[in-house]
């Protein structure tokens, strides 16, 4: 699940970095399992700059990925599995001036086909290169990006190839968007987004029905991440999805405030 989750957002910021000058300032690190992503366009982004695979045993290379992020003045955001977190591990990482600042989950379903109406509420997926313009707007509207480059990099990871793109209808109107991508029999729901008039209404619940029974045709899993205990979370488990794993994400001190 991990790596159906890691594949889709590295794929995007690889392109990123190899499109005509890097022009988001993309570097991407990966050594003995540990990743790290640094965008100097987004400095203040953490889920741009971020280290993942931290485990006790890939700790000896943490130090390299933070020189990465110290060069440029960045502060990254470091997630650990909660089933990883070692007292050893997490009192490296506060020796390094980190600590916990929020909590991720991970949800599963087994892939299986389930019946279920939405009044209201119409959804499609999109061919290739359909409706692209309708489907951008609703994805950034509903997330709320402002800032140029993030706009550009949230287009690149859900339009990547291998993503499969859904559009709900509210009413006729273009309401919610969601994509679908899957790796070595795990599908992936992300790219759920949905524009402020039309939440409440029923559209996510849809697009997380269509994707559920679309990834039942060709997969085992289905996976999906979420700030824990979030209105996400209860929406997804109101579909049948359970947490699988819970992940802590740590911050430097000096980024929230506080010193050890």
């Amino acid at each position: 699940m991990e790596a159906a989750i890691r594949l889709k957002s590295w794929d995007a910021l690889r392109r990123a970095c190899e499109l005509e000058g890097n022009p988001y300032g993309v570097t991407l690190y990966e050594k003995e399992g540990l990743r790290a992503s640094l965008v100097r366009a987004l400095p203040k982004l953490p889920w741009f700059n971020t280290v993942s695979g931290l485990t006790q045993d890939t700790l000896t290379e943490l130090d390299g990925a933070l020189s990465m992020y110290q060069m440029e003045g960045i502060a990254p955001r470091l997630g650990v599995w909660a089933t990883h977190l070692t007292p050893t591990l997490g009192a490296a990482l506060y020796d390094r001036g980190f600590t916990p600042v929020g909590v991720g989950a991970t949800l599963y379903a087994a892939a299986a086909p389930t019946p279920g109406t939405f009044a209201g509420v119409d959804v499609r997926e999109l061919d290739a290169g359909e409706d692209r313009a309708t489907f951008r707007a609703v994805l950034l509207e509903g997330y709320g990006f402002t800032n140029p480059a993030q706009r550009a990099l949230a287009v690149l990871e859900h339009e990547g190839p291998g993503v499969r793109r859904y559009l709900a209808r509210v009413d006729g109107q273009p309401a919610a968007a969601a994509t679908l991508s899957a790796h070595d029999g795990v599908a992936f729901l992300a790219g759920a987004a949905t524009r402020p008039e039309f939440r409440q209404r029923g559209a996510q619940a849809a697009l997380i029905h269509r994707r559920l029974n679309d990834a039942a045709r060709t997969c085992e899993l289905v996976t999906v991440t979420t700030a824990f205990a979030s209105a996400s979370q209860r929406n997804l488990e109101r579909q049948g999805l359970r947490v699988a794993q819970l992940k802590t994400l740590w911050a430097a001190w000096s980024s929230v405030g506080e010193q050890p």
